[in-house]
Parts: C-alpha cells; sequence; structure tokens
C-alpha cells in the first residue's frame, strides 16, 4: 500500500515538472512546428530517433561487455527510459535512471555505475574532439566568424579535458578509493556504518574492474567512441534540415557551428531567464542565417532534442512502470 502511494506521489511531482518545464515555451514551439514543413519535421524526427538508437547502441556495447547477453534494443530502450529522467530531473538524474533500467535487466549497480560513468566520459570526449575536428576543418571562417569567443572555446576544452580526466580517475585511481573510505572509516561510530563501508568497498573494487576491462579494450573504446560521433552528428544535422541547407556547400559549416555550440553552452553566460543552449543556438546561427531564422530554427531544435526524446521516454517509462507491476501481482 505505501508503494502504491509513493508512487503516486512521485506521478504527481513528474507532472508538476514537466507543465512547469514546458509550459512557457509549448505555445510557440508548437506555433512553429504547425508553420513548417511536413518534411522537415519528418526529417528532424527521424535525426532525434536516431541519435537516441546509436545513444542506446553505445550503451549496450558497454553493458554487452559485462554481460554479453544483455539486449541491444534495451540499450536503446535505456536511451529513451534516461531522457525521460533528463528532463524531469534537469539533468541531475540522467546517469541513476540509466543505472536503474539496466539494474532491472539483472546488472548490478557496482558494475553500472563503472559503464554509465565511462559512457558519459566517451560522450564529453567525443564532444570536445568533434568542436575542434570542425572548427579546424572550416578555420577561415569559423574565425572569421567566431573569433571574439577564443576564450570560451579555449575554456570549454579545457573544461572538457579536465572533466574527462575527473571521471577516469575516480572509476580506475585505487588510493583515491582507499584514502576516502579510510576518512570514512575514521568518521564511522556505529557496526552498521562500518558494515556499509564494506560494502562500499567492495563496490569500488567492483567499478575500477569494469572501468580497466573498458579501457583495456582498445576495439571496445573505439566503437563507442565512433558511436558517440554518429550520435552527435545525427543532432547536428538538425539545424541544416531546418535551414534546407542539407545541400549546401555551407553543410560542414553548420555542422560545425552546431558542434561548438554543445561545447560552448554553459560557458558563454546566458541571459537571466534564457537556456543556455537556446541562447547560444541564436548567437552563434544569427550571423549564418539571420536572427529570425535562427530564432525559429532554435525552437525546432529544441523540441527534436529535448522534448521529443522525452515523449518517447515517458512511453517507455510507462510501460517499464506497467510490466515491473505485472511481475509484482505473479
Amino acid at each position: 500500500m505505501k508503494k502504491s502511494v509513493w508512487k503516486l506521489v512521485f506521478l504527481v511531482i513528474v507532472i508538476i515538472v514537466i507543465w512547469l518545464t514546458l509550459k512557457d515555451s509549448w505555445e510557440e514551439i508548437w506555433s512553429e512546428l504547425n508553420h513548417t514543413s511536413w518534411k522537415i519535421i519528418a526529417g528532424v524526427f527521424s535525426l532525434s530517433i536516431l541519435y537516441n538508437c546509436f545513444d542506446g547502441i553505445a550503451v549496450a556495447k558497454l553493458v554487452r561487455n559485462y554481460a554479453p547477453g544483455f539486449a541491444w534494443q534495451d540499450g536503446i530502450l535505456c536511451s529513451f527510459y534516461y531522457s525521460f529522467f533528463r528532463v524531469v530531473t534537469f539533468g541531475s538524474g540522467t546517469a541513476a535512471a540509466g543505472m536503474y533500467y539496466v539494474n532491472k535487466k539483472g546488472i548490478p549497480v557496482s558494475a553500472s555505475l563503472g559503464i554509465f560513468t565511462l559512457n558519459y566520459t566517451v560522450q564529453r570526449a567525443a564532444i570536445c574532439l568533434y568542436f575542434i575536428f570542425g572548427f579546424l576543418s572550416n578555420y577561415g571562417e569559423m574565425n572569421h566568424q567566431y573569433g571574439g569567443y577564443q576564450k570560451e572555446m579555449i575554456l570549454g576544452s579545457v573544461l572538457a579535458v579536465v572533466t574527462v580526466a575527473v571521471l577516469i580517475i575516480f572509476c580506475t585511481y585505487r588510493p583515491l578509493h582507499k584514502k576516502t573510505l579510510a576518512l570514512a572509516r575514521r568518521a564511522a561510530q556505529k557496526d552498521t556504518q562500518r558494515e556499509k563501508i564494506d560494502e562500499w568497498e567492495e563496490k569500488a573494487v567492483l567499478v575500477r574492474t569494469e572501468a580497466y576491462r573498458v579501457l583495456k579494450n582498445r576495439k571496445l573504446l573505439l566503437n563507442v567512441i565512433m558511436l558517440n560521433f554518429l550520435k552527435l552528428s545525427m543532432w547536428y544535422f538538425i539545424p541544416a534540415v531546418v535551414f534546407q541547407m542539407l545541400n549546401s556547400p555551407k553543410l560542414s559549416m553548420l555542422m560545425s557551428v552546431a558542434a561548438m555550440m554543445t561545447a560552448l553552452s554553459g560557458v558563454i553566460p546566458a541571459p537571466g531567464g534564457v537556456g543556455a543552449v537556446e541562447f547560444v543556438f541564436v548567437l552563434l546561427f544569427t550571423p549564418l542565417v539571420g536572427r529570425t531564422k535562427a530564432a525559429s530554427g532554435m525552437l525546432i531544435y529544441r523540441f527534436s532534442t529535448y522534448i521529443l526524446p522525452f515523449l518517447f521516454g515517458a512511453v517507455v517509462v510507462l510501460k517499464t512502470q506497467v510490466l515491473s507491476k505485472r511481475k509484482e501481482e505473479k
């Protein structure tokens, strides 16, 4: 009974969060979609779905390194599952949602912690490398249009490198684990607390084991990096589809600007009340297509990369909850 009540409370909270998140932008997005051709909508929908497919295959590859029987489709469903919680928790619960989903498929938390930490690490590295390659391949025009953001570019790249290094150290550096656990033992005053620390120590060993297993498998790492490049390309194609420039010689430039936008979101300060991605999208695409087109394109980009995966994810979450309830009843 208590479990059902908490599930109901959680559902009510989720509905409130969804309403608060979408209430200000939905009307504008819906209006823009109504004025957009069905071919463009079909294109951005397809690219949005492909992003989650490639993302899910990357997750499945990492999980299958631990559990070879893990299904490919479960990796894709997992991607949609945590896309839902990315919106609901404002990004803070994405990895936890992924860990919960694969745990339901029999993957222990200790293993999934290492898997999703490394998955995020590879993603951050891919975003940084994609941006650097894109900038260098279109250096003349990129430097002409965006040379004023050199400090932000350097800062964004440095932050990405630091993030990747910190996450790898977190997963693999045994002295850090030992030091942290030693401090925890000193602070522990009860036997139950000491038992919990022993459990953490066991999990730390498993996290290191899983991290080393992945990092030593160069073929797997290369495959996951390539899948991350492919999934990012799906999102970076969206502006070209929206601005109807797929056959334009500026296609590479548009994709490079989209990569720059992802790398620098959060580095370039946005005015109060404006989302970082939305602000940077309009800021960077205005010199190429004009402010009016950039603002319209931003609404469709937001829908296809944020709201659409969330809606598909909501279906996956609902289906998962229904199946879970049926198992409990049996």
